[in-house]
């Protein structure tokens, strides 16, 4: 086998039509405006921790919707709670309840 020096990426794209995990369903029925989340980034911009700690919620709500239910949860519990994201965001999500529920999935969700 001869070696270029790259290899080829997995996939990551999200089929929508896919079903997605128990607990991220339940997540997104206790918290319905997660599915809002268009990931424009604006969240990111304002983020206190996401300064320090790399914590974007739109990338959180992606992993949800791929499936990445632990690292997820890990991401999550970064977040400080001050709710400037939620201010910025321009569909309304609640991201400080989305984000506490991201946090605690395995606890209040049973997973």
């Amino acid at each position: 086998m001869i070696n270029f020096g790259y290899t080829a990426s997995e996939s990551r794209h999200i089929d929508m039509d896919e079903r997605l995990h128990p607990a991220i369903e339940k997540m997104l029925h206790r918290e319905p405006s997660l599915k809002e989340c268009i990931a424009c980034g604006r969240c990111a911009a304002v983020c206190t921790a996401g300064y320090f700690t790399g914590m974007q919620f739109y990338r959180l709500n992606l992993m949800a919707h791929r499936g990445l239910i632990n690292e997820m949860k890990q991401a999550a519990r970064a977040c400080m709670l001050c709710g400037k994201c939620q201010m910025t965001c321009p569909k309304g999500v609640n991201i400080r309840h989305g984000v506490l529920l991201m946090s605690q999935i395995t606890d209040v969700l049973d997973v």
